[in-house]
């Protein structure tokens, strides 16, 4: 045992990733019942495929949040590049350009949504800031013969 690593450097993260699982706490991800259109049924508690439109609009939240993340950090990694070029000039243009690339990444995320809202306000077509999925009650029933 003289010598050695009593454990290597997997039984190591192997461990230490045991002991992560273990010291997580549970998570409470549902408080309220389901509502509205993502369920159906007798007693509202089937999920429907209109619940497609409530997982859209989720995932839609979560690409914006990560997109805001995302341009955040490299404007952080730009700063630091900036920072740390030395006064290099190669350093320094690429430091800028990484900067001038996450802001325009932000410009046109959010261009989408600035053009749907103004196309909406424009015409006076609200629905097409909504997603729908249409429903067999949305359906006309053939005319009887």
């Amino acid at each position: 045992m003289t010598g050695k690593n009593y454990f290597s450097k997997l039984e190591k993260i192997f461990i230490a990733g045991v002991a992560y699982l273990y010291s997580t706490s549970t998570a409470f991800a549902q408080t309220t019942a389901w509502s509205g259109v993502c369920v159906g049924g007798v007693d509202n508690d089937v999920a429907t495929i209109q619940g497609l439109e409530c997982l859209i609009a989720n995932v839609f939240t979560v690409i914006i949040t990560l997109i805001g993340l995302a341009a955040f950090v490299m404007l952080i990694v730009g700063s630091v590049r900036w920072l740390v070029s030395g006064g290099n000039s190669s350093n320094i243009d690429k430091a800028r350009s990484t900067m001038t690339y996450a802001v325009i990444g932000i410009v046109v995320a959010l261009s989408a949504f600035i053009v749907l809202n103004l196309i909406a306000g424009f015409t006076g077509v609200e629905t097409i800031k909504t997603f729908t999925i249409p429903t067999s009650e949305d359906v006309e029933p053939p005319p009887s013969p």
